[in-house]
């Protein structure tokens, strides 16, 4: 039997499955909750009264005969432009073997459903009521979790990537289409075993953000593939073009799902990205990406809860003193440098025996904690050049590292932005006073920096709010910048890119 405040606690209290309970040094996964029963009241009530409809394997034909006829989901636009043609015919960078964005009629086509579960709103306020939480919404509908495997793209060749769609069950006929709610996930693991998509408490995230009304569309991101054969690769941790590039694809398969498998709901083309730590970065990658990637879906807007947006500050940081972001460094370079085609050189990065150790043990674990357990310096597990490049502060002159990683770093990539033309679109960029994993100082720099890039943008701090409370605390007021998006209310420009002091935020409990 699970207690019901740990699966309270992995689903809201910390927002485990958006970003990673503390330090994101955990795995996010919650494995123990697969295979057992689990309370809505305080009592127990066996997992099957999820209606836990395993896997169905191939996709199939649409069951109902009654489902609505919905207009026809635009095909995939692919750059196009003088501007974004660029970037796509061109996407290698820091001496990645060259390769172009392809044009692929099979990219969004769905492959195969996975695990199928419903989450009564019952379910859901038992287990917020047994802990005296406070939802930031009304529980207003019960909610259907579906699993589906998809094609997208990986250095110009086709891949098979999985996602999750949730959505109210009861809809109305004759409801309208409704936009889409791209939830981002934070740090889970390196591999396909970690793949949210398979675990309860992120399906329950995306279930809780379905009961409030909206339709969400959780990507697992490449490399973590939650079911179906094997990726064959390490997830590119911290990628911008990677997570991006298979997030928008995500959105276009769920918009192919058999009409019964999205509970007939029919999709608009229009997309709001909401994520946190790894999924803010994403977040803020998929704002970066869509105008050139997916030119016929509309970004409404986008919400970044504590992103490492400058990823060469958050390094130089994480190289300079051994802190909880340091694992995270390591599982970044490690991951990246085979994505990169450079995984020969890791002695380059790590010291003997970790340029080995590292790969592997990011291929066989979803825990930081087993990666390197005995390291507590620094120069325990990188090379002395390294360490003294971030105290230099010459990082990003060290090639490829340097490259790297300020080519997935928002404030430090040679991708430029293509501006938004509606006036309501606008960015939420939202950090916690107490975070202990991504630093707050440096991302509050950063987003002056993107401010003066050009970037509209909302800012929020959490004040006492550590990493993993601050999505959590931060709640209603990202809800509320997800519906104005949504209403197409114009951005506040007065509030815009005002770098505020730390608030009690509306969710603080």
């Amino acid at each position: 039997m699970l207690n019901a405040r740990l699966l309270l606690v992995l689903i809201l209290g910390c927002s485990a499955a958006l970003v990673g309970c503390g330090d994101d040094s955990g795995n996010g996964q919650s494995n123990a909750l697969q295979d057992t029963d689990i309370s809505a009241d305080a009592g127990d009530v066996s997992e099957d009264a999820l209606g836990d409809g395993g896997h169905d394997g191939d996709v199939g034909e649409d069951s109902d005969a009654d489902a609505p006829s919905c207009e026809a989901f635009p095909a995939p636009e692919i750059a196009g432009t003088t501007e974004t043609d660029t970037l796509a015919n061109a996407p290698a960078r820091c001496g990645q073997p060259s390769h172009t964005w392809i044009e692929d009629p099979r990219l969004g086509e769905v492959t195969q459903i996975g695990v199928e579960k419903d989450f009564p709103a019952a379910f859901i306020e038992g287990i917020l009521s047994s802990e005296n939480i406070n939802a930031p919404r009304e529980i207003a509908h019960d909610a259907r979790v579906v699993q589906y495997a998809y094609m997208t793209q990986d250095r110009g060749q086709l891949v098979e990537a999985s996602a999750m769609v949730a959505f109210p069950t009861d809809r109305q006929p004759g409801a309208e289409p409704r936009e889409v709610l791209l939830l981002l996930h934070g740090t889970t693991g390196f591999t396909d075993a970690c793949a949210p998509s398979s675990d309860l408490a992120s399906q329950g995230l995306a279930a809780l953000l379905a009961s409030f009304g909206y339709m969400v569309v959780a990507p697992d991101y490449i490399g973590l593939k939650g079911f179906a054969d094997p990726t064959g690769f390490l997830h590119p941790y911290l990628v911008g073009q990677s997570t991006a590039i298979s997030s928008l694809d995500a959105v276009r398969a769920a918009a192919n799902l058999p009409s019964d498998k999205r509970g007939d709901w029919c999709l608009k083309p229009e997309v709001v990205a909401f994520g946190g730590s790894q999924g803010g970065h994403a977040a803020l990658w998929v704002d970066r990406l869509a105008p050139y990637y997916a030119r016929e879906l509309e970004l409404l807007g986008s919400v970044a809860t504590v992103p490492p947006a400058d990823m060469l500050g958050q390094m130089d940081r994480a190289l300079e003193q051994f802190v909880n972001a340091t694992g995270n460094t390591v599982a970044f370079l490690g991951t990246t440098a085979s994505w990169y085609g450079v995984e020969d050189r890791l002695d380059e990065v790590f010291v003997s025996p970790y340029e080995t150790d590292i790969p592997d043990a990011l291929g066989s674990t979803c825990d930081f904690g087993d990666i390197a357990p005995d390291v507590s310096d620094t120069t325990d597990i990188f090379q002395q050049a390294l360490v003294d490049a971030a105290v230099d502060d010459t990082l990003g002159s060290v090639e490829p590292w340097g490259c790297i990683t300020a080519e997935n770093g928002l404030t430090t990539t040679s991708v430029p932005r293509l501006e938004p033309t509606s006036d309501s679109y606008g960015v939420m960029f939202v950090v916690g006073e107490n975070d202990e994993l991504v630093h707050t100082p440096i991302e509050r720099d950063a987003f002056v920096e993107l401010c003066d890039q050009g970037m509209q943008m909302e800012f929020l701090e959490c004040a006492g709010a550590g990493h993993g409370e601050t999505t959590f605390f931060a709640m209603p007021e990202i809800l509320d910048f997800v519906d104005a998006r949504i209403d197409r209310v114009q951005f506040d420009d007065a509030a815009a890119c005002q770098l505020t002091s730390p608030t009690t935020c509306r969710g603080t409990q």
